[in-house]
């Protein structure tokens, strides 16, 4: 390659990968120190560990792992890769570095052939000491992941976090080949560095893309994500007892979000419940995890649904649509096809949101300071606040006309969600 060449060609990379950390990413000059400096310190250490040999990028890889240790939200946003993988490598052995307790989402989803739970210490807390707190007994957890990755020598391994930690936890496993984005920091641990697609900046995509960046896959397939039909009988069973008919039009409601600045409010939740049992053949089902806080309104026809995560699958699979937060549940709906209302605060719809053709999602625009993931700027979260019971209730009864009773409407298209936005 001729010289000048060379460098315009990572002069034109370079400019690209600003472009998307400035995107995508949103990262401080301060931050982006703190990373530089992590990344420097890495690399003092990579003689002190034995080397990594390179995979031959023609060789099709035999064990394959997927690094996704976060939340319920993000693992479901995790499963249409996982599902396009298990498509482009069917003889591959994929294993799956996960958070620890929620396993049961992939059990029996056949994408997935083993799951490695773990506890990472940044992905448990909110608080920045408790994420790095040195006396933490989940490092001891993730150092016996890294341990026990080394050991299997895996082919391939990919993380889609755009995260100096991610890529350099990829290295640390010994992986012959690491796809990833380097636009966070750690680029220097990964053997290809993919430039994400900014017209594509949702992360359902941007996992995707690595895929499509080392194979053939071009389009993602459609994904199903089948319950058993035990579990549906299950379903059926407690909607019965409930005295929930076949017929009735069901709304799920999930106030919850495990992120505190997410979270619409119990209130607001409450008072478009109360105005849609108004209709008659309306049943609403209020989500709320095992042991939480979260109280249901007294309201007839509104029946408390605190359920172990399968059966909590399965009865959710039965509702004509989700109103919600930002949140975990979100993101299940769309697995299961269940159309959803999402009242979104902090985060970028854009990014994060559902994916269905009759998704609506309840936001304000005009607030500048998103995205801010979960930490404020403020003393409480005003673009959430600002949103009232009327915005949200037409969204739901606009949907409501839009989703025939006897059958839930696919929401596996890859357009984006309708945006439902008012102005003060």
């Amino acid at each position: 390659m001729h010289p000048q060449r060379g460098h315009a060609d990572t002069g034109a990379a370079e400019a690209l990968q600003a472009a998307a950390r400035s995107k995508l990413l949103r990262m401080t000059a301060t931050k982006w120190r703190i990373v530089g400096a992590l990344e420097n310190l890495a690399r003092l250490l990579k003689p002190l560990i034995s080397p990594i040999s390179v995979a031959n990028v023609a060789e099709q890889p035999t064990k394959i792992l997927v690094v996704e240790y976060w939340n319920l939200g993000d693992l479901a946003i995790l499963v249409p890769f996982l599902s396009n993988l298990r498509s482009a490598f069917p003889r591959a052995k994929i294993s799956l570095l996960i958070n620890e307790g929620l396993e049961p989402l992939l059990e029996r989803q056949g994408i997935v052939d083993e799951l490695i739970p773990v506890r990472v210490p940044w992905a448990q807390h909110f608080r920045r000491w408790r994420k790095y707190n040195p006396f933490s007994l989940d490092w001891i957890s993730l150092l016996s992941a890294i341990y026990t990755l080394r050991k299997r020598r895996f082919d391939w391994a990919f993380s889609g976090r755009m995260d100096v930690r991610d890529n350099l936890l990829l290295w640390l496993t010994g992986a012959r080949r690491r796809i990833g984005y380097g636009i966070g920091g750690g680029g220097s641990f990964l053997t290809d560095r993919i430039t994400p697609d900014l017209s594509r900046p949702h992360r359902v995509d941007l996992w995707l893309q690595l895929l499509e960046a080392v194979s053939s896959v071009s389009n993602a397939k459609r994904m199903d994500f089948p319950l058993s039909s035990v579990d549906s009988d299950l379903a059926d069973q407690f909607l019965g007892e409930r005295g929930i008919r076949p017929g009735s039009f069901l709304i799920g409601i999930h106030p919850g979000a495990r992120s505190a600045i997410r979270r619409w409010g119990e209130d607001h939740f409450a008072q478009v419940a109360e105005r849609l049992l108004q209709q008659p053949d309306v049943h609403i089902l209020w989500f709320s995890e095992p042991d939480s806080c979260i109280r249901m309104p007294h309201l007839d026809r509104c029946v408390s649904v605190s359920l172990d995560f399968r059966h909590f699958l399965a009865v959710l699979s039965r509702c004509h649509l989700l109103l919600c937060n930002d949140s975990g549940p979100m993101h299940l709906a769309n697995l299961l096809n269940v159309p959803v209302v999402a009242v979104f605060g902090p985060q970028k719809p854009e990014w994060y949101g559902p994916r269905g053709p009759h998704d609506r999602v309840v936001i304000r625009p005009e607030f500048s300071c998103r995205p801010c993931w979960d930490y404020c700027v403020f003393d409480q979260p005003y673009c959430l606040r600002a949103i009232s019971v009327d915005e949200v209730y037409k969204a739901v009864t606009s949907q409501m006309k839009d989703i025939p009773k006897s059958e839930r409407t696919s929401v596996t298209a890859v357009g984006p969600a309708e945006m439902v936005s008012s102005h003060a």
